[in-house]
């Protein structure tokens, strides 16, 4: 902004609907893009820690939780073994 204060997650959310809305678009929320971005990184091979610090978790079992996870059980097991 051009008075120094920070945006606000809401006006983040309202400037991505509004351009959505015009390109005729569904909206998707901001949080759902939150998801997406981590489950994309992680698709391409970004370390489980990086991508913990990119979407500002200070727990990995938090950002789990935001990666759709195609692997199976074991092998998810070995990749937060590797991680830790």
């Amino acid at each position: 902004m051009c008075d120094g204060e920070r945006i606000t997650s809401r006006q983040v959310a309202y400037v991505l609907e509004k351009y959505a809305e015009r390109q005729g678009m569904a909206t998707k929320s901001t949080h759902k893009m939150w998801k997406t971005y981590a489950s994309l990184l992680n698709a391409h091979g970004v370390p489980l820690d990086f991508i913990r610090e990119q979407v500002g978790h200070s727990n990995l079992q938090t950002t789990l939780t935001y990666i759709f996870n195609p692997l199976t059980e074991k092998e998810t097991y070995d990749m937060i073994s590797n991680a830790l």
